[in-house]
């Protein structure tokens, strides 16, 4: 039956009763039933699908379509059964989806995809799930590419379902396939009274998972768990629990697990083993050094397999209390306390997650072996779809966000139209730098994969266009080819500018992630820093005899400061500035001149910071809050002329008060910033101690 907090949400109202209702109705044949089948009645879903027309809608990712972004209550999808032939993905904004099928034996969705179209494993995948608390029953989810046809063109990795979500819960489903069937990638992810079937390493990731309950039927020689773990403190790794391995056509034998990185961890309790499980059990995956830092264990394994008198050396044979702590309740509860078998849909709806995706802003701050996996090839290879022709991308997408076969074609369509490439929202500069982490990370492979190529080309046709924006007085237009407007203005806004320079001062100086960087783009990218440099020095404004800080955008032909938006006046811009400071303070031998301009920026902020207040939301509600302990802060624009703090709405009429300015204004723009206290107080004493250990 449906878990007891699926029964709340599709049997509301009267509850119990009405449940043991319909189960009496069931009991007297008023609903069709099937021998071994879970009836689920549909009447109380908040959508049905049926492929015949019967329900709301036709197909699953329809339905998906309806549900509210950011949805924070459990959304019931009833499908009917029948065959669902589409690639299909429930997105990271999409949590609380159930999807609830009439039997796993009759309801099936499932996706002809593998590896070699889709670009890589993380990208070949039939379902995909990245939101969060995620229910599935009664399904059948298959990736129906025909391994058997294409073994000898490769590839044959084919993903049934991709997990990368946390408290995700399938219940009496069926996932099939040949190799890497489940990719159970991140977060935690329960699965009770499932068939899983493949070859080789297929179910695998880096997902905290438990299986319970579980057959696991192995179709061949090979391998059943290839988990990700790449640290001894990680909570990730598989647990099997009174489980039943099955196998055929196993010749030479089947392995329990090998790690896929050196931490991988696997576990089975109390697990019925066929004999097709080899003696040995275990695989270091062909290198003794794995020996030392995997976890694999077993605990009271049973049946032809288990023999654990031949079992490799390395392993881990649990007693019965330290099996407790793989039981689903200990290992996967997490720091919320999640508990599979007892939480409720009004518990999970108040209880924030464990863990999330990487977002895109996130991409640049992993871990240095994290730019080796199959993850950060696949995002590569969606900013290689998102690059146009020209070598730029548009501002403001999700270059991380899981992609669809379809959505893959519409980008491919688009490459030609290059009107709206440009280096503002911190574009452009952000797609190379993380295209020169995975290059990088490729390179210290024992050998390179083989999307390597098409990533060096991308990022290599990225720098140029790079180059080939800048004026030849050293200022970046925020859009290249230029387009009307204020786009054409040097733009330092959004720290379009400074973002850049500091990408290609990195190329020029050789530094980790760009040595793979050929001398002639190398060159230019230090010419190209070289010129940029007098005129950000040029550029900085004086008022009354004293220099100030900076504009957020100059007339590229006067390099008088200019105005962009209705809303974003000729000014000082404190936020901004504290960039370009930064940016100069990267020299550690600078000459008089930039010592000068940073020298004369600081004295700025001290005299225009402002006190015993606090930029605060309330109530949905941007406002100042008065408070004498409070921080120092900003204004984000500044009358020049008198350095009054300055605030403006969609009419362009200058206020000296942020009250007086229209709320979407108000609240849609950070007219207050914090930034400068982090310059005054660390990163200007630090450039004082380096410069002066050059003089």
């Amino acid at each position: 039956m449906p878990s007891r907090s699926l029964r709340r949400r599709i049997f509301p109202g009267k509850g119990m009763k009405i449940f043991l209702l319909i189960s009496l109705l069931l009991c007297f044949g008023l609903m069709k039933t099937h021998a071994g089948t879970q009836v689920f009645f549909a009447k109380k879903a908040d959508l049905t699908v049926a492929a015949d027309g019967s329900g709301d809608v036709r197909t699953v990712s329809e339905a998906i379509g309806r549900v509210p972004e950011n949805n924070q209550k459990r959304f019931v999808i009833f499908i009917k059964k029948g065959v669902y032939d589409e690639q299909i993905r429930i997105p990271a904004s999409k949590p609380f989806i159930s999807f609830i099928g009439e039997s796993a034996e009759t309801t099936k969705l499932r996706f002809d995809i593998n590896n070699k179209r889709a670009g890589t494993t993380s990208a070949a995948y039939a379902f995909y799930i990245g939101g969060h608390d995620f229910h599935a029953e009664n399904l059948t989810f298959e990736n129906s590419f025909d391994y058997k046809a294409n073994q000898a063109q490769g590839g044959t990795q084919a993903v049934a379902v991709l997990s990368e979500a946390d408290r995700l819960v399938f219940k009496n489903c069926k996932f099939l396939g040949w190799q890497d069937t489940l990719y159970a990638k991140n977060g935690r992810q329960y699965f009770e009274n499932c068939y899983i079937e493949g070859h080789v390493d297929f179910i695998f990731g880096q997902a905290s998972a438990v299986f319970a309950g579980c057959t696991i039927h192995s179709k061949a020689d090979g391998y059943i768990a290839a988990p990700m773990r790449f640290a001894a403190n990680e909570p990730s790794g598989f647990v099997f629990i009174n489980s039943k391995l099955s196998g055929a056509n196993t010749n030479k034998g089947v392995f329990l697990a090998r790690p896929w990185r050196a931490f991988g961890r696997t576990v089975f309790l109390n697990t019925e083993m066929g004999a097709h499980i080899r003696a040995e059990g275990w695989n270091n995956w062909g290198n003794a050094e794995n020996e030392r830092t995997a976890y694999f264990a077993e605990f009271n394994s049973t049946g032809a397999g288990a023999r654990m008198e031949s079992r490799v050396k390395w392993i881990h044979q649990l007693t019965k209390d330290e099996a407790r702590a793989f039981e689903a309740e200990n290992f996967l509860k997490g720091k919320d306390g999640w508990n599979p078998k007892k939480a409720t849909d009004e518990w999970l709806e108040k209880t924030k997650p464990d863990w999330k995706l990487v977002s895109w802003n996130e991409a640049f701050s992993q871990a240095p072996l994290w730019y080796q996996t199959d993850e950060a090839a696949r995002i590569a290879d969606q900013v290689i779809l998102y690059q146009k022709d020209n070598g730029g991308w548009e501002k403001n997408l999700d270059m991380s966000a899981m992609l669809t076969e379809a959505e893959k074609a519409g980008l491919k369509k688009s490459k030609t139209d290059i009107s709206e490439t440009t280096i503002d929202n911190r574009t452009t500069y952000t797609q190379i730098a993380f295209l020169a982490k995975v290059i990088t990370g490729s390179l210290q492979k024992t050998t390179p994969p083989t999307n390597f190529p098409k990533h060096q080309e991308a990022f290599l046709k990225g720098l140029d266009y790079l180059l080939a924006a800048q004026y030849e007085n050293g200022g970046f237009p925020q859009f290249f080819p230029l387009k009307k407007g204020y786009y054409t203005h040097i733009t330092f806004n959004d720290d379009a500018m400074i973002g850049v320079l500091k990408v290609l001062r990195e190329i020029a100086r050789k530094k980790e992630d760009y040595l793979f960087v050929n001398e002639e783009r190398r060159a230019k990218a230090e010419k190209a820093v070289e010129k940029a440099t007098p005129l950000i020095l040029k550029l900085q404004i004086v008022v009354n005899g004293k220099k100030t800080v900076w504009a957020a955008q100059y007339d590229e032909l006067t390099l008088k400061p200019a105005a962009a938006r209705a809303f974003e006046p000729v000014s000082l811009t404190a936020g901004e500035s504290v960039g370009i400071v930064r940016f100069l303070m990267l020299d550690a031998s600078p000459d008089q001149a930039t010592i000068d301009a940073v020298e004369a920026a600081i004295a700025w902020y001290r005299a225009n910071q402002i006190k015993g207040i606090r930029w605060e939301r309330r109530n949905g509600e941007n406002t100042v809050v008065k408070d004498k302990t409070a921080p120092s802060i900003w204004a984000r624009f500044y009358e020049i002329e008198t350095m009054k703090p300055i605030f403006i709405g969609r009419d362009a009429v200058i206020k000296y008060d942020v009250s007086e300015i229209e709320a979407e204004r108000r609240n849609g723009y950070a007219w207050y910033v914090s930034e400068p206290n982090e310059l005054l107080e660390k990163d200007y004493p630090k450039w004082k101690e380096k410069i002066a250990k050059t003089k």
